[in-house]
């Protein structure tokens, strides 16, 4: 069988593929190293000058999370990403990040000894006296089943000659000795976990978060589906229930919520537009009147005249604008909210201290924000001089492209009333009549009274005034310096079908403003009478129980609950209110099954379909071979070899990366579909779903593929033969993984330090895409996010291939060692400075990483029992015997081989319950901690309540739960786990202010339409271009919202 297989390969054209091949991998290297190193040195001039960019985690995020920033020196950075201890770096950037790190470092620990054994032991006895270039040539050139082995393949499994087959038994040991290390190492780091997962979980500032002691119970009966019947059923666990929650079926309440912001957001950003014309169409009237007039101005004057519009802009920002319809339903602060418990219950003192706290720093805008207007070039002085105004400009640049404007005071401030035709309040209490009452149009209705949170379906008819048509407009502000024409229109969705997108030139055509305002101001009204009647929907078989004891919860969930299967189940524990899918809550176990196998099936035919491209990009790393065997590539045989040396080493990889690009989005989606409640599960079956698929479109097809050219004639004769094939190639295709790792290991690792995705999001998608006032302001707030479902499964199947290839082509250790080191150093860097982690699983995606590394092992030992059969020896005369040397070495890897399978599922059964669920024996020393931590937090509040604590006037941080009482803690759980459908409040427009009255008339005007719409623009302004800036959050932002609950 394998001489037939070698046959087919021949002599002459295994040695030109196996050349051309290390000819392709010096090429790629090559160009990863020039990709790497232009990479490194943007980022190191960069990294100074853009601290938004760079080090955003060092003052946009709250004081708990915040990290020092690092050293100004080029290298120095480097220090803090090694030196940050284990305990620093969790309270800083969670578990998640943490085991994250501490996957790339298990994968180092098991690579780094491997090499360090295998290398030297190997690489000689592969290599020295081997087949070489010239092997095919005396006694052997009597047989065709002999070739010659050239190129990086010398140092691999196939080099050792068919006469010294006694060297196998090195690779035997040494394949044992990766197998016993490896499954060593993945004990010791799941016994570190869920000793670390377990303190997680017990820790005292962990069990105050609603997560911790809440169970979704789904699947209840409706008979068991009442509060009464619930509170009866669990509270036979230690310390009863606090807070129970029954989900009710808000499908179509949530569907007008999305609706709703999406109508928001089309008007906000239509009236934006709106403003910025008349406003550039008045700059153009003003620029051909001065030249008319013959008073053109000077560049240097026109600076200056620009300037002075940037200062006026700045402080017009910092003050009050015009609002109308503000119904008072967002909570700005935390003392904003418990306000409402104080009124109920007196507590002078402790409102005192409420009223010093403030929340993270984003009205946040203050401290936070502030600091990306301080001067982005005063991170990079320790570099090249001739840099600093170049930091300068960018800096600016960024600024402009931001839209936010450091504060405002000054002379400008101090004049705002009296420069260009801007007018303000001196308080907060602004309205209508302040703009229009010299214009003979006001209302004389107060604009911050207007509007109500409680309003009948029957005031639905009257939610728009059906007298506010277009010509009531005809005094606008607006139609100074703009005609109808100028204004957004829209393409409303054909057939009512609200979730379809607009289609060019098909629906109606409407007017964008006058449309947003009558259907928003519609939903408002329904809206907010469905949130004041929720008893209305019908209840769901759904539940969220929060109990007095998390060791009760973790109880629940374990218990046997009802006594007829599938009912009251699934339990889960540990999920974040924010985490949790509401749009799934109304799916019931036997539709989430039917998904379920959808979904399965779905995938399976990605995987299949997707073989095609992905085979394609495989084959063009042998295109030398394909252009000999095919007669349209003949053409290709002229082609210079640099050229096809890049082509075959390169493009491979890079139109691989392309493919990969889409397809976490589709995965995502998929996941999210079978119907399961919580983010965590979606990412954990994303994980799944994506390891599955990169395993066998990045390795098997590519693997097969790359060698397919060589053998596909010998595989259409004799198609038993594929198993062979398989284990006779795979070590051919070592070379295509060689680039791919490298590539890898230098350009994509670079660009995570670059942050390339982030560059092209400020500079170029920025641009185009950010006009309105909260686009600009998410873009500056919003950090770079990881989705550790799509993130695991990439560096999960790179070790795979290592392990596979570990014996066969130990080559590959080297990169696998480069490749986890930089992304090692890439990530830590990244997650320190740069990553905002919003919530945080504890770790979940640890362990089912740990569990699909065995998948590279089981191929490891199917590729060598595959190799060990096929290896033949050779008479005096050089011809193949037909014997099987190493028959023992191949038994012996299958018996290692069920070892594996049988390690792997005592591993699994042993651990898997200790991965999620809280140990009973640890639940009394995690109750002393709490009640220590409760004692020392009383002391402290007590402290700051008579100003014992510290003497900072700006009071004390509102961080988290921890920085509460009990019973403020307690009045902010009580919404934790309510449908974010009745939580939702109505969302404000906001527009930004001009010097023209447009923004002001316009938010009067959208006030006549209807009172049930919040308009504002309060704290924005228009610069000298034309450009929105901001100062402050949007009016309807929510420091409360930012607690992890």
């Amino acid at each position: 069988m394998a001489t037939n297989i070698s046959s087919a390969l021949g002599g002459g054209q295994a040695q030109q593929a196996n050349t051309q091949s290390a000819d392709a991998f010096f090429a790629s290297l090559v160009t990863s190293i020039v990709i790497f190193g232009v990479e490194i040195i943007g980022f190191l001039i960069l990294k100074g000058y853009l601290p938004r960019i760079y080090q955003p985690r060092t003052y946009l995020v709250s004081e708990k999370e915040r990290t020092e920033p690092p050293p100004k020196s080029i290298w120095r950075w480097l220090v803090p990403v090694y030196q940050t201890s284990k305990v620093e770096f969790v309270q800083k950037c969670g578990l998640d990040a943490y085991f994250f790190l501490r996957y790339l470092w298990l994968l180092l620990k098991i690579f780094v000894p491997s090499a360090m054994v295998i290398l030297p032991i190997l690489l000689p006895i592969n290599y020295v006296d081997g087949r070489g270039p010239e092997f095919a040539t005396g006694v052997y050139s009597n047989s065709t089943t002999w070739s010659n082995v050239t190129g990086l393949n010398e140092f691999a499994f196939g080099n050792v000659r068919p006469d010294d087959t006694n060297r196998y038994w090195a690779h035997l040991l040494l394949a044992t000795g990766v197998i016993i290390w490896s499954c060593w190492v993945f004990f010791d780091e799941l016994k570190d976990y869920v000793k670390l997962r377990q303190a997680y979980l017990t820790s005292p500032q962990h069990r105050l978060r609603a997560s911790a002691t809440t169970v979704l119970v789904e699947g209840i009966p409706k008979d068991w589906c009442t509060t009464e019947a619930l509170d009866g059923l669990f509270d036979v666990f230690p310390g009863g229930i606090r807070n129970i929650w029954i989900n009710r079926k808000l499908d179509d309440l949530n569907d007008k919520i999305k609706l709703r912001n999406k109508l928001a957001s089309s008007l906000e950003s239509a009236e934006t537009n709106l403003i910025r014309n008349a406003k550039k169409a008045q700059m153009k009237q003003a620029k051909a009147a001065a030249k008319k007039a013959g008073k053109k101005l000077s560049k240097k004057e026109e600076q200056l005249e620009d300037k002075k519009v940037d200062e006026e802009a700045a402080a017009v920002a910092n003050l009050d604008g015009v609002s109308a319809g503000d119904p008072h339903q967002v909570r700005h602060t935390v003392g904003e909210l418990l306000h409402e418990r104080s009124r109920h219950r007196s507590r002078d003192a402790s409102q005192e201290r409420l009223k010093k706290k403030r929340l993270v720093p984003i009205p946040v805008v203050g401290q936070g924000i502030e600091a990306v207007g301080q001067g982005l070039g005063n991170f990079g002085k320790t570099i090249a001089g001739g840099f600093r105004n170049v930091g300068k400009e960018v800096d600016e640049r960024l600024n402009a492209r931001s839209g936010f404007v450091s504060s405002g005071d000054g002379p400008a401030a101090d004049q705002l009333r009296t420069i260009g035709g801007y007018e303000s309040a001196e308080d907060n209490t602004v309205t209508v009549e302040q703009d229009h009452e010299k214009e003979g149009t006001g209302s004389q209705k107060h604009v911050r009274d207007s509007g109500s949170t409680m309003v009948q379906r029957r005031e639905s008819d009257s939610a728009s005034d059906k007298s506010y048509e277009a010509d009531d407009d005809s005094t606008a502000m607006w139609r100074k310096y703009l005609k109808d024409k100028d204004r957004d229109t829209m393409r409303l969705p054909i057939f009512g079908w609200n979730w379809m997108i607009s289609l060019p030139l098909i629906g109606k055509k409407v007017d964008t403003i006058n449309y947003c305002r009558k259907e928003l101001a519609r939903l408002n009204v329904e809206i907010e009478e469905d949130q004041n009647h929720p008893e209305k929907f019908a209840l769901m078989n759904s539940a969220f129980i929060q109990f007095n004891h998390q060791i009760a919860a973790h109880m629940a969930c374990q218990s046997v609950t009802h006594h007829l299967p599938k009912q009251m189940a699934p339990r889960l524990v540990e999920i974040s209110p924010d985490d949790v899918i509401w749009d799934n809550m109304s799916i019931t176990w036997w539709e989430s099954y039917i998904r379920t196998v959808i979904v399965l099936t779905l995938i399976a035919g990605l995987i299949i379909g997707w073989a095609i491209p992905v085979s394609f990009t495989g084959s063009l790393s042998q295109i030398s071979t394909l252009s000999t065997t095919v007669s349209w590539l003949n053409w290709l045989q002229r082609v210079p070899q640099v050229v096809l040396s890049i082509i075959q080493g390169i493009l491979p990889q890079a139109l691989l990366a392309l493919l990969l690009l889409v397809l976490p989005i589709i995965l995502r989606l998929l996941a999210k579909q079978q119907g399961v409640a919580t983010g965590v599960a979606v990412e954990i079956s994303v994980q799944k779903f994506y390891f599955g698929f990169l395993f066998v479109q990045v390795f098997l097809i590519v693997s097969i593929s790359s060698t397919i050219t060589s053998v596909v004639k010998q595989v259409a004769n004799q198609p038993q033969d594929i198993p062979s094939i398989l284990a006779e190639n795979i070590p051919k295709a070592a070379n295509y993984f060689f680039s791919y790792l490298i590539l890898q290991a230098l350009s994509v690792s670079a660009g995570a330090l670059l942050q390339v995705s982030e560059l092209a999001s400020w500079f170029i998608l920025g641009p185009l895409l950010d006009n309105t006032a909260r686009q600009k302001w998410a873009r500056q707030v919003n950090l770079p996010t990881t989705q550790w479902g799509t993130f695991f499964p990439v560096f999960t199947n790179l070790a795979a291939i290592g392990f596979i290839y570990a014996v066969i082509s130990p080559l590959i250790l080297i990169f696998c060692v480069i490749t986890f080191g930089l992304f090692w150093i890439a990530y830590r860097y990244n997650s320190l400075y740069v990553t905002k982690f919003r919530s945080d699983t504890g770790g979940l995606l640890f362990p089912t990483a740990v569990n699909q590394l065995f998948v590279g092992l089981y191929f490891m030992e199917a590729s060598l029992i595959g190799l060990f059969f096929l290896v033949t020896n050779a008479d005096a005369q050089g011809n193949p015997t037909g014997n099987t040397p190493c028959k023992v070495q191949a038994i012996i890897m299958i018996v290692i081989l069920v070892f594996t399978i049988l390690y792997q599922f005592l591993l699994s059964t042993n651990f898997a319950p200790l991965y999620r669920y809280m140990p009973i024996t640890l639940e009394d020393a995690a109750v002393e901690r709490s009640a220590e931590f409760d004692r020392a937090q009383e002391l402290r509040l007590m402290d700051e309540e008579h100003g014992a604590a510290d003497n900072n006037p700006s009071g004390t941080n509102v961080e988290g739960l921890e920085d509460l009482t009990p019973a403020e803690r307690d009045f902010l759980v009580k919404r934790a786990f309510q449908h974010q459908a009745l939580r939702a409040k109505r969302p404000v427009v906001w527009i930004p202010r001009d010097d023209l009255g447009v923004a002001d008339d316009e938010v009067y005007r959208t006030q006549r339409a209807s009172k049930h719409i919040w308009i504002s623009d309060q704290y924005t302004a228009l610069d000298s271009k034309a450009r929105v800036v901001y100062r402050r959050s949007p009016p309807d932002f929510s420091e409360v919202d930012l607690i992890d609950l």
